[in-house]
């Protein structure tokens, strides 16, 4: 029993540190790397970190990042992988915490992959083979690693959990007998809830394919009524589960007129043809190295493997390498290129789907080997070489198409955001930051996602720029501080006079303004959708804003909390009452 222990640890415990081994060589030298979606995923951490700090769990406004002008951006972005980089900052240094974030991020993904690989029939060494070369898989890391694509990349490892989850809804449709499966219901629940809370578009990805794979169901298969009851009830506990984010997300859209992320144009690198895709497996060419529109390598030619080995595949790994070929069709140029300018557009980057045939892919790469191959010995040095051929795969694109790179031509962050208004994009699309410069990250304005959200219109005047009060058409000399939810901004304020605050106003959230004599203000939200009072006839030094927490988004919390603990007390009751 102790030498299995032992056994089945060694097989988390290597992969462990092969990918610690990876993320070390990247930060040697004590810098982060990224382009500017780090920054914004940094500056939500930080965010949390500071709510948490100050005792805040429930962040509602950006007050310590995104401009320190009160952006909507907790509410509207899932935060379930953002807590977790929050707490991590109190362990380690900052720079360091995001290195062990993505650590922690990359381990998720591999021990989800390989419990989900044994539940489809792979044994041990299978499973975690198949679990190692999808997650070392060249655009996987790229996504973790280069991209910084937090919540994406959270929402990824989750996958496999849903597409598990379908798998068994298909094989509950062979009779007539309309019953609720569990372990059925369980995984679309906890897959899906996981992937709503780290990321929108990812959710909305794997909805859209559920949808298809349901019609399928629906028109092929018997028992109808079973996928519907099983679906129906997975989803009603997905809503309650994912109210958290769902309802101050829905209000909040209802209530504003908001600034939406704006689409992107439709590149051969967000869907790419034929060539494209080729090129980046391979990584042919030095501006085709560790890129996210591929499946890698691997998974590229398990393909062919399968196709030249039909005959004896069995039929899940025929129906597996299918369905990833559709996949990868479905997320190339040659769809995107009529659906790009729909409101399907939104997706951005249409190769976000290949993660779905990644997974596929690695797990049919590993079946093919065994129904091929009858001897073990063989099998299992094959399922070696396959593990050491993706590491150092891995290796050759980080080094030659990341790291030397950033090294040699990222900008260190060691200047003061404050220096210039505004601050120049350019340093900030390839920068390297280390754990005494982390914070001047938070100050630069002009980043992807520093405006997502803002109310629509907003001028991004000198005002809301330096964070300074006006009065009478003029910037007053300002020091503001931030709060959880709020700012506190000082200043010799004239009295009886109209003020502009340097706070972008929300018509769904209620404000609290207040002077250092407590006495409260009613405010106005004007044209620029920023904050306006108008001061007394008292002499006021200090303003408080801040932005209340709405009743709803407690009742948010009450609910998928309760619906929470209510699964764990029914599982517990039901384990003990099989026992």
């Amino acid at each position: 029993m102790h030498a299995s222990a032992i056994k089945k640890g060694c097989y988390y415990l290597i992969p462990g540190l092969v990918f610690a081994i990876i993320l070390a060589y990247v930060g040697r030298f004590g810098f982060l790397y990224a382009g500017a979606d780090l920054q914004f995923h940094a500056s939500r951490i930080f965010e949390f970190y500071q709510h948490i700090k100050n005792g805040n769990l429930i962040p509602v406004i950006s007050t310590f990042s995104a401009n320190q002008i009160g952006s909507i951006v907790p509410t509207m972005y899932p935060s379930f992988p953002v807590y977790i980089g929050a707490v991590l900052q109190f362990i380690f240094p900052p720079v360091t915490a995001m290195y062990v974030l993505m650590w922690v991020q990359l381990m998720t993904q591999f021990s989800i992959a390989k419990w989900v690989s044994k539940e489809l029939g792979l044994s041990l060494t299978e499973s975690t083979t198949a679990a190692f070369i999808y997650t070392m898989a060249t655009p996987t890391l790229s996504q973790v690693i280069q991209q910084w694509l937090f919540g994406e990349v959270w929402a990824m490892s989750f996958m496999p959990l849903v597409l598990l989850g379908l798998i068994r809804l298909a094989k509950t449709t062979t009779d007539n007998v309309v019953k609720l499966d569990k372990k059925t219901i369980s995984l679309l629940v906890i897959g899906f809830t996981l992937v709503i809370l780290s990321h929108v578009l990812s959710f909305a990805i794997v909805a859209g394919y559920t949808a298809i794979f349901t019609l399928f169901l629906l028109i092929f298969r018997k028992n109808r009524w079973n996928v519907l009851a099983n679906l129906s009830v997975a989803a009603i506990i997905t809503i309650l589960l994912s109210l958290v984010f769902l309802m101050p997300f829905i209000i909040a859209m209802l209530g504003n007129t908001l600034a939406t992320p704006a689409a992107t144009e439709l590149t051969i690198w967000a869907a790419p043809n034929w060539h494209e895709f080729v090129k980046a497996t391979f990584a042919i060419a030095t501006d085709a190295r560790f890129k996210t529109n591929t499946v890698g390598i691997i998974a590229f030619l398990a393909i062919f493997g399968v196709v030249l080995t039909w005959r004896k595949q069995d039929r899940f790994t025929k129906i597996a390498t299918l369905v990833s070929v559709a996949v990868i069709f479905s997320g190339s140029s040659y769809v995107w290129n009529y659906l790009y300018d729909t409101k399907l557009g939104v997706i951005q980057f249409p190769h976000r789907v290949f993660i779905i045939a990644i997974f596929l892919l690695s797990v049919s790469a590993i079946l093919a080997i065994r129904n091929v191959i009858g001897k073990r010995w063989l099998q299992q040095t094959i399922y070696i070489g396959l593990a050491l051929f993706s590491f150092a795969f891995a290796v050759f694109n980080i080094k030659y198409g990341f790291v030397d790179r950033v090294n040699a031509l990222a900008v260190q962050t060691d200047y003061k955001s404050t220096a210039k208004h505004p601050v120049s994009y350019a340093p900030m699309a390839n920068f390297k930051v280390n754990n005494d410069d982390f914070e001047n990250l938070m100050g630069y304005w002009d980043t992807y996602g520093a405006f997502d959200y803002l109310p629509e219109n907003v001028d991004f005047n000198k005002s809301l720029q330096k964070k300074a009060l006006v009065q009478k058409q003029e910037l007053l000399q300002t020091e503001a501080t931030s709060e959880p939810n709020g700012l506190t901004y000082k200043a010799d304020l004239a009295k009886n006079t109209k003020t502009t605050i340097p706070m972008v106003g929300y018509q769904s959230l209620n404000y609290e303004i207040t002077d250092q004599n407590n006495h409260q203000y009613q405010y106005k939200i004007n044209k620029n959708k920023q904050l306006v009072i108008k001061t007394t006839n008292r002499q006021v030094s200090e303003l408080t804003v801040h932005a209340k927490t709405p009743v709803a988004t407690y009742v948010a919390w009450a609910i998928s909390l309760a619906t929470g603990v209510g699964l764990i007390i029914y599982a517990i009751w039901d384990r003990r009452r099989k026992a």
